[in-house]
């Protein structure tokens, strides 16, 4: 489908009042009535009641044998307003994004520091592993799983929740290609250090984080008194610091690679990614999306506080970190741990989780429970940085490389990836406006991924008293790639699910869409109103999530009765039968 420059333009600066593709008919007659005679010219009956059928413009388009793009266009100039191509591609903006992170994620990141793992395991000793292969796998687990997940939910949701004109394919396009040559070139250079190829990649990472940061910056700028946008502002801010610092680390170890980052500069790209872009994140889009998904509403004067304090702790963190400054590093803890409480309490569902409907649309109940267990664990790991640092002051000696490293993976596996986890298999399905393609996963993720990071935390503490530990570690890897695989799975097939039985084999389901049912067969729209299903004609739109079982069950059928009439009228409809389509 082609996109006029003309339109190009003028769909970026007024998406809020434009035309679709995905509109249906009745939306359109409704929203802009000059469209209703070009309608009933191309066959709509002019005295149909309520007016207008739901059939996308597209499907009304393919039936008629009309090319989409002029008939959008004269609909556009009947109703004076533009055609907004840009809104109507934006909505499968974050699948390649998605797909990247998991990919990497399963790879390069969890993948690799499996292995790693294993080595470490099997030596008995953290030194087993190679730093530069060590910081491999952290920078692909950041760079490649945490900030193109990050990327992919701003850029389709951001538009939507501000208003706002979606990003164009250049920034969508560089953030992609930047990320991706910045994690591959990143993960060969620490592996195989040149000097070239370090400077490469780091320059991709600035490009991507550039664009990604300057997006999400330019969509919260006018909303800066409320705290979703701030802490959404602040992660593009920490992500540019994150990526620049990057940058200068990789061009001045050159052929040496990442083994010659000191432990303060190993520790503060970790505080960049995790205190200044992963709770940033969470901070920011969690204000706005967590409401709808853990129940419960924000107490905005406590969720600003959070947010300020947490920002300010984390600068006075990283600024200590770089200086090793022991007090500094204390206060910067110290405030991150209040800041982390603060936000808890700003959100009181947090440790309340509402009962989740029983209906389809609402997800598998368990989903409620994975951001809980991932702001537990971030109060554990955080907890545990704070003790191990107040324990090195008070005794004037270094945190225990064991310690320090439970203490992240509660971090990064405990708090991020169960966060993305659980923020996924209920946010991607609201973004495809589809059901999460097998629910019964979400269980067995949740316990996977919730055993394995208590496995691994554990069995790292351990280590500092028994060395046994050491051959037990590595099976936490086990659980936790498993649960990212399932996870990747049912992301993956939500995404990219297969054609519905009525389109394959004639034959609905009760989970059949219904926008599927009316867009194959339109005029089983009428057929259904006759039946009472009154729904069809108080809506101007169908959501592309509600299956005929819950339609059926909101107007008191059984969803096994509306299947059969469906099927009986549609077997009437084939050739010889008394339906006209």
């Amino acid at each position: 489908m082609t996109e006029p420059s003309d339109q190009k333009t003028a769909s970026r600066l007024v998406p809020q009042a434009a035309l679709r593709p995905d509109m249906t008919v009745r939306q359109v007659a409704y929203d802009f009535p000059a469209c209703w005679e070009v309608f009933v010219r191309y066959g709509e009956p002019a005295d149909r009641q309520p007016r207008g059928r739901l059939i996308p413009l597209q499907r009304f388009a393919q039936e008629r044998g009309l090319r989409l793009q002029p008939f959008l266009e004269e609909l556009a100039a009947a109703a004076g307003v533009p055609v907004d191509w840009a809104g109507y591609r934006n909505q499968t903006v974050h699948r390649p994004l998605l797909a990247g992170a998991l990919v990497l994620g399963l790879s390069l990141g969890a993948g690799w520091g499996a292995y790693l793992l294993w080595q470490i395991g099997w030596a008995g000793s953290f030194q087993a592993a190679a730093v530069g292969h060590v910081i491999a796998h952290g920078e692909a687990q950041f760079w490649g799983f945490l900030v193109p997940f990050i990327a992919g939910i701003a850029l389709r949701w951001l538009p939507t929740a501000t208003r706002t004109p979606g990003a164009s394919r250049g920034q969508v396009g560089l953030i992609g290609v930047g990320l991706l040559v910045g994690v591959v070139g990143g993960f060969a250079w620490a592996v195989h250090p040149q000097a070239w190829l370090g400077v490469v990649s780091a320059s991709a990472l600035v490009l991507a984080a550039g664009a990604l940061a300057s997006f999400l910056v330019a969509r919260t700028a006018t909303r800066l008194t409320q705290p979703w946008a701030v802490g959404v502002a602040a992660a593009g801010g920490w992500l540019c610091l994150w990526a620049g610092f990057t940058w200068w680390l990789r061009a001045a170890s050159g052929l040496q690679g990442p083994q010659a980052f000191t432990e303060a500069q190993r520790a503060a790209l970790i505080e960049l990614a995790l205190m200044g872009v992963a709770v940033n994140a969470v901070y920011g889009f969690g204000l706005r999306l967590l409401p709808g998904m853990v129940g419960g509403k924000v107490v905005s004067s406590r969720a600003m506080g959070a947010v300020g304090l947490h920002n300010g702790a984390a600068a006075v963190l990283l600024a200590s970190t770089l200086r090793a400054w022991p007090v500094g590093e204390v206060a910067g803890w110290t405030g991150v741990l209040l800041a982390t409480l603060l936000f808890v309490f700003a959100l009181p569902s947090l440790y309340r989780p509402r009962s989740f409907s029983p209906r389809p649309e609402q997800g598998p109940w368990v989903l409620a429970y994975y951001v809980p267990l991932a702001v537990a664990w971030l109060i554990a790991g955080v907890t545990l940085l704070w003790a191990g640092q107040v324990g090195a002051l008070w005794f004037a000696t270094s945190v225990p490389h064991a310690w320090r490293g439970a203490a992240r993976h509660a971090l990064t596996v405990g708090f991020v990836s169960t966060l993305i986890l659980g923020v996924g298999q209920r946010l991607v399905p609201i973004l495809e406006h589809a059901l999460l393609a097998w629910p019964r996963l979400a269980l067995p993720i949740l316990v996977l991924v919730a055993s394995g990071n208590v496995w691994r935390v554990g069995t790292e503490l351990a280590t500092l008293w028994w060395p046994g530990a050491f051959r037990w570690m590595p099976f936490s890897a086990l659980l936790e790639l498993s649960a990212l695989g399932l996870f990747s799975a049912n992301l993956l097939r939500t995404m990219w699910p297969p054609a519905d039985p009525l389109v394959t084999r004639g034959t609905v389901t009760p989970s059949t869409p219904l926008a599927v049912c009316l867009a194959e067969h339109p005029w089983l729209e009428d057929r259904m109103l006759a039946w009472g299903l009154d729904y069809l004609a108080r809506t101007r739109s169908v959501p592309r999530e509600l299956t005929l079982a819950s339609l059926a069950r909101s107007h008191g059928w059984e969803p096994a009765a509306l299947v059969a009439a469906i099927q009986e009228a549609l077997a009437e409809a084939r050739p010889g039968g008394a339906i006209q389509k």
